[in-house]
């Protein structure tokens, strides 16, 4: 077969004109370059689809976070939360020992708080810091008011390297949150 204008269908080894894209016998796709061909159909379907899927889950992702943390956010009240006195206390629970540490919070801005996270550092004797974790606080504190709190530590050091400590707000969530 040396005509320059049929060829052989790569399937069913029929003889073809050059320019068919479907063989008529067999009916499968010799080229790519088609619109037409399953393999191009299935592949733009995908990509579109994926886009799509994507497109909705970023929506859906956003919208949750401003439902779960509306506005104002915290870090656009700094220093609104501030802590007015603290203690640790030991405690040996079923489960090891733990840090409690308590103390009383205030809030001077016009937003109530919840869920606020304490960034809490234990020193040694010689003021080396051994120890550092954030403690939680389930704790809501309305605008410009006051609020006991307290946050649990499970210690990493050995109990007696904990001469001190430092406690400051990290963040905390706005109220009117849905979660």
């Amino acid at each position: 077969m040396n005509d320059p204008e049929k060829r052989t269908c790569p399937f069913c080894v029929e003889i073809l004109k050059t320019e068919a894209k479907l063989c008529p016998h067999c009916h499968q796709w010799l080229t790519l370059k088609s619109f037409r061909h399953p393999w191009v159909m299935m592949f733009i379907h995908v990509v579109l689809v994926t886009v799509i899927y994507v497109t909705l889950a970023v929506t859906a992702f956003s919208r949750l976070e401003r439902m779960q943390n509306p506005k104002p956010y915290y870090s656009e009240f700094p220093g609104s939360l501030r802590i007015l006195e603290s203690r640790m206390n030991w405690a040996q629970t079923e489960n090891g020992s733990r840090i409690y540490i308590t103390g009383v919070l205030t809030n001077s801005s016009p937003v109530a708080w919840k869920g606020i996270e304490f960034d809490c550092r234990f020193f040694d004797a010689k003021g080396v810091m051994v120890d550092a974790d954030t403690g939680h606080g389930y704790v809501t504190i309305s605008s410009y008011d006051d609020a006991a709190f307290r946050t649990a530590i499970i210690p990493m050091a050995p109990t007696n390297d904990y001469a001190s400590f430092k406690i400051s707000i990290g963040n905390a969530r706005n109220t009117k949150g849905w979660f």
